[in-house]
């Protein structure tokens, strides 16, 4: 099938840590601060790390015995027909789904706070559009994309901390673990599941230059990951403190705003809009592009590229009645999206994977049959 194409592992690295940061980046203080408090940073940087590192291990564990094919390929070797059919039509609507919801954050996002009076559906389709061009140019596109976008966000999102810096009071995360370790793990919760959204790799693996630096690729983006989205809490937390933190729905938007210095650097909640744009349309993209393939590779299709348009519209369609307000959306991300996050990050890759062992699927085998005869 036509799609395969190859990245570095640096561009797969890049790629993960915009999938992640790109929209986590404004809630997680909000998030890990209404359970955890002052001890917000620690849901960040050690519970949901712990999560994103187990699941970045077991996925790139159960690629790697299936060289060459994708989870949508093998999992009917590991689980029979029926049962494997099923589980790779579960990862298409797991695709679709999450990408609905990002879309529709995103127009929440501009609507909201920016650009009130125009319709969400404008938002919602430009965004489509540009996915879609994308994801027809192929992976290698938007790797090549994020190369260029990825170093405008990390540049930005620094010289927010940077110029923040002054206004910090590390006493607004004192006292550490003052409840104990149960507040920490409760504000870890929703936030693990964004972490968990490098499941990708399942996708990914097969274009990967050198599918055996997977595995440290992965866990290397796993750390990044945590240390941007630790500096941001704590950032978020040592300004404003855990009380305001916790009832702001875009803190790191309202750090932006927060920059005074003189009277000519201010307000500068542009690069916010930067960060977010930018790293939302290579988000979408990404995660489109898998959804269109596991979908082709599902349909047993020679070409991705037919599905990409009725993909999109589907998308389009469940992030505007998915969810009536931005109360909902909210909602769902906070009570919902965990467990139905965990369940196709780790728990079903879990299950193929030891089930893939103990019906001994896959490994060396496997490998033997896919090497090249020049080997």
């Amino acid at each position: 099938m036509q799609g395969q194409e190859k990245i570095s592992s640096s561009q797969c690295l890049l790629l993960f840590i915009t999938l992640v940061t790109a929209t986590a980046v404004l809630f997680v203080p909000a998030i890990t601060a209404q359970e955890a408090r002052q001890d917000g940073w620690l849901s960040a940087l050690v519970f949901s790390t712990l999560f994103a590192l187990l699941v970045a291990v077991i996925c790139t564990s159960l690629g790697l015995r299936f060289p060459g094919r994708t989870v949508i390929q093998y999992s009917p070797e590991i689980l029979g027909r029926f049962l494997g059919k099923l589980a790779g039509l579960g990862y298409i609507f797991f695709f679709i789904h999450i990408n609905s919801i990002i879309v529709r954050e995103f127009g929440d996002f501009l609507t909201t706070v920016f650009l009130p009076d125009t319709p969400i559906d404008i938002f919602v389709a430009t965004l489509l559009l540009l996915g879609a061009s994308a994801v027809r140019n192929g992976l290698e596109v938007i790797a090549r994309m994020n190369q260029f976008v990825f170093p405008l966000l990390l540049f930005s999102y620094m010289l927010i901390i940077v110029l923040v810096a002054r206004d910090m009071d590390l006493h607004n995360l004192l006292p550490v673990l003052e409840g104990g370790i149960g507040p920490v793990l409760k504000g870890s919760f929703s936030l693990s599941a964004f972490r968990g959204e490098v499941c990708l790799i399942l996708m990914l693996l097969p274009s990967l230059n050198n599918s055996k630096e997977a595995t440290l690729t992965t866990v290397k983006a796993v750390i990044w990951i945590g240390i941007l989205l630790t500096v941001d809490t704590v950032a978020t937390l040592a300004v404003f403190g855990p009380d305001i933190t916790s009832v702001q729905v875009f803190p790191f938007l309202n750090l932006a705003r927060y920059i005074s210095l003189g009277n000519f650097v201010e307000r500068i909640e542009s690069l916010v809009i930067l960060i977010w744009v930018a790293g939302v349309v290579v988000k979408v993209s990404l995660i489109y592009y898998v959804a269109a393939l596991a979908a082709a590779q599902w349909f047993n299709l020679r070409e991705y590229r037919p599905v990409v348009l009725p993909i999109g519209m589907l998308i389009g369609v469940l992030s505007i009645i998915g969810f009536s307000n931005s109360r909902e959306l909210v909602e769902f991300i906070a009570k919902i999206w965990p467990p139905y996050g965990f369940s196709f990050e780790l728990i079903l890759p879990t299950v193929l994977l030891l089930a893939a062992m103990l019906r001994k699927k896959g490994g060396t085998r496997d490998a033997q049959k896919t090497r090249p005869a020049s080997d």
